[in-house]
């Protein structure tokens, strides 16, 4: 019988090491002579390498942890952030800066200087905080919510998310998804603010309340059909509104949730739905974009055939924000000043009257860049930059790897539905960062002090007699 030990040893096999870095060797000389950069050849030629140490330390670490809980801070987020990083500083196509803004000027060495130093900041704030194994044996949330008021909640919640959809929609004249500028048209939506926190609080929280509700509960056919039903009318309103957040942020926090309040992922299955969520936001970017450029505007611009190109587009999404990024790095602090927490905790500024500009459009703004659209985020690392260069990278990395390592102790100390939805926004809001930012929207706080208050009326009678304060 072959033992897991055993099962690792191909791996490690020397024909396979040599052949792998042989290609990989050849592939980098290939890249060279094609014309890119020393630098991108260099990462082409270093991906098998780098590939097998993390399928080797991977399989390690679950033959050392049993049924290791992939989305413990320690794996999900270091896991994601090295592969973003690392995907988005390879030029794989050769665009006219006038085409792409700079998007595929080479990512000089300081700026992955600057990655290490927020990864290394994160595990430590990790390792500080004295996380647990990350671990989920005998992990078994439980549902300590009166049914009956939970009901009603789901129901209030329906009909704000209708009322608000209603109301949006007419005010800006059409559905965003039903016409050609779609792109433009979803931008609209910011003139909407109150109406916009109504909508996105209540589907938002309907999609990963009403799956855990199903996991947890197991009800009869009907009731799980009618949750089903839901969760796919609020996916669909989401998407009608124009953008891939809006479905994308209620959608992770649901998987994630969906190892806590059902079955644990296995690392196969994490990487295949992973794919397929990246090609599915490829397709939804592309042919969103592409009614206002063109079919063959889009494929001849970047190079890449019109076959490919839809499901290649969302590698843009991976480029822009650390081209963003290496781009502000050339103007902060020499010609505009360090912002000194304006742009991390922006949103905060969204609760005053008046407009009050994003992060991603301070960005775009000081890059002088008029491209129609909304801004330019520059992954998590950008804000803390712009904020304090450095040292804001290195604490503001930190004190959120400690809020995530204690996100996470709190939840495995008692595991109830409240703590694994929170949890699961925390784990949504580090690896959606990875685009936009820690903090991109004041909802990023508002909505799980939305769960809180909603669990104090929610929890059972035993709950609340319990000695047991808070959450």
């Amino acid at each position: 019988m072959t033992t897991g030990a055993q099962r690792t040893i191909p791996l490690r096999n020397p024909i396979l090491i040599l052949g792998g870095c042989t290609v990989s060797i050849l592939a980098a000389f290939m890249a060279l002579v094609s014309g890119l950069t020393p630098w991108s050849s260099v990462l082409i030629g270093l991906v098998f390498p780098s590939a097998l140490v993390l399928v080797i330390g991977v399989r390690k670490g679950m033959l050392l942890s049993e049924g290791a809980d992939l989305f413990s801070p320690l794996i999900a987020f270091p896991v994601l952030y090295v592969a973003w990083f690392g995907v988005a500083c390879i030029d794989f196509v050769d665009v006219p800066t006038s085409v792409s803004f700079g998007l595929f000027e080479p990512i000089p060495p300081y700026i992955i200087g600057f990655v290490a130093l927020g990864l290394i900041a994160y595990i430590t704030g990790v390792l500080m905080s004295h996380t647990k194994k990350p671990s989920l044996s005998g992990f078994q949330p439980e549902f300590n919510w009166v049914e009956s008021r939970f009901w009603l909640v789901i129901g209030g919640l329906i009909l704000l998310m209708l009322a608000s959809f209603v109301y949006i929609v007419s005010g800006m004249g059409a559905i965003p998804a039903l016409i050609a500028n779609a792109g433009e048209m979803r931008l609209r939506m910011r003139n909407y603010g109150p109406e916009e926190a109504v909508m996105f609080t209540a589907a938002w929280s309907l999609i990963p309340m009403l799956m855990i509700y199903v996991w947890l509960r197991r009800p009869p056919r009907r009731i799980k059909l009618f949750c089903y039903a839901m969760v796919t009318l609020v996916s669909v309103l989401l998407v009608s509104l124009g953008a891939r957040s809006y479905l994308f942020v209620p959608m992770l926090v649901t998987v994630v949730a969906r190892q806590y309040g059902k079955k644990q992922f296995r690392i196969g299955q994490l990487v295949l739905f992973s794919l397929a969520i990246f090609c599915a936001l490829s397709l939804f970017g592309y042919f969103r974009d592409i009614s206002l450029t063109g079919d063959s505007s889009v494929a001849d611009q970047f190079g890449i055939p019109k076959e490919v190109m839809p499901f290649a587009y969302a590698y843009l999404y991976v480029r822009y924000p650390v081209a963003t990024f290496r781009d502000i790095s050339t103007l902060i602090p020499d010609k505009v000043p360090f912002q000194f927490g304006t742009q991390t905790f922006g949103p905060l500024a969204t609760l005053l009257p008046g407009h009050h500009e994003q992060s991603d459009m301070f960005f775009k703004d000081i890059l002088g860049n008029d491209f129609m659209g909304a801004g330019q985020p520059a992954t998590l690392l950008g804000p803390l930059y712009a904020d304090a260069g450095i040292f804001g990278i290195i604490v503001g990395v930190f004190l959120f790897a400690r809020l995530s390592a204690r996100t996470y102790l709190w939840m495995q100390e008692r595991p109830t539905v409240i703590r694994v939805l929170i949890y699961a926004w925390v784990v949504q809001t580090l690896l959606f960062s990875l685009f936009s930012n820690l903090f991109p929207y004041i909802t990023t706080i508002w909505i799980p002090m939305f769960w809180g208050v909603m669990h104090l009326l929610l929890r059972t009678q035993e709950e609340t007699r319990s000695l047991r304060p808070g959450l």
